[in-house]
């Protein structure tokens, strides 16, 4: 008869172990359509709440603001425009503060940043610019700080880092360029420890930068990663309980690569995940338990995922559900059951918006 058995127990003859430290096996389900929606919509970041409810933000065929909703990562709404708005705007990232506000930001037809706002997801304003700003500047990534501070990065029409703040989601600082740099620097990712410290990484033509700030106003001048002049596109950030920094994108064939900091400011040369496949990691989330997922796709646009307990020791990236069909996954968030959701859409084909759930079992 099998048994159980706790450790520093010994079996005997004929007994057979079951159940002992079997290790936990993490996974994504293959990406599925969000509803079945049929529309060809795009799907780009996606924030959780206190409560767990996912949020998705995007556009559609049109370029119009697109959203959905999700109060487990599985059954979603429709995606709907916000407002109903059939104005311009790309939607490239969405974050949430301790009382449930969801803030998106992006940009319009003409690259001018713009910002909606959600008290519950479901009911956004219509997208505006930024403190009115008609001056290039895409927005691509937005976090926001314990005390409610929204800090959103990206850059300018000359491709030079730049950033904007807002204490309330909805009244916003000009964009400005990061301590004034002139710099080729697109910041595609920004992240905030529990001590405040924003933390935001991009690249340029070829290298990976970083910039910090301690207040979300005031940031160093963008500089390389370790100093290194190795082609490396990070494309996004993430930060544990215990404030590392983890960085994750891409090299110029694609491969997967990953970077860490202790202090934000003192970084990893950005170093290749083992297995040299070509997933170019687009989006990375981190659990209350520490373990980073990162989330992207192949040359060939199928859906990957790789794991870290540590932000230094990756696993070789898989497929998601051992999928084939081409999918971009660029957007993750990971709720307090340490459920990982990913949202995306189909590439080359139907356009249709995409959704994968990950956990271990």
């Amino acid at each position: 008869m099998p048994i159980t058995i706790g450790p520093g127990f010994a079996v005997g003859p004929g007994f057979t172990v079951t159940g002992y430290n079997k290790p936990l096996v993490f996974a994504f389900t293959a990406p599925a359509a969000i509803n079945g929606s049929t529309t060809p919509t795009s799907m780009k970041a996606v924030a959780v709440n206190t409560s767990g409810l996912f949020v998705a933000v995007g556009f559609d065929g049109s370029i119009a603001p697109v959203y959905a909703t999700s109060a487990n990562g599985s059954t979603w709404t429709t995606p709907a425009r916000m407002n109903g708005s059939a104005t311009n705007a790309n939607m490239t990232s969405v974050a949430v503060n301790t009382s449930g506000l969801f803030v998106a930001v992006g940009y319009d037809s003409i690259g001018a940043p713009v910002y909606a706002t959600s008290a519950n997801g479901s009911t956004w304003t219509t997208p505006a610019r930024m403190n009115g700003s008609a001056t290039n500047a895409t927005m691509t990534s937005i976090t926001v700080n314990s005390s409610g501070l929204f800090v959103a990065v990206g850059y300018d029409a000359s491709t030079a880092p730049v950033y904007a703040t807002s204490a309330n989601g909805s009244t916003w600082t000009t964009p400005a360029r990061m301590n004034g740099s002139a710099a080729v620097a697109q910041m595609s990712g920004v992240a905030v420890n529990s001590s405040g410290l924003f933390v935001a990484v991009g690249s340029d033509s070829t290298k990976s930068y970083y910039a910090t700030s301690a207040n979300g106003s005031t940031w160093t001048t963008p500089a390389l990663m370790n100093g290194s002049t190795a082609t490396a596109y990070m494309n996004a950030i993430a930060v544990n309980t215990s404030g590392l920094f983890v960085s994750v994108g891409n090299d110029g064939t694609n491969a997967p690569l990953y970077a860490t900091s202790a202090n934000g400011s003192t970084w990893t040369t950005p170093a290749l995940m083992p297995g040299s496949t070509s997933v170019a990691m687009s989006a990375v989330a981190v659990n209350s338990a520490g373990l980073f997922v990162a989330v992207g796709a192949d040359n060939s646009v199928i859906p990957g995922y790789a794991t870290s307990a540590n932000g230094s020791t990756w696993t070789t990236p898989a497929s998601m559900g051992g999928t084939s069909a081409a999918a971009l996954m660029g957007g993750l968030a990971v709720n307090s059951s340490a459920l990982f959701v990913s949202v995306g859409y189909n590439f080359g084909g139907s356009g249709v918006p995409l959704y994968a759930v990950g956990s271990s079992s």
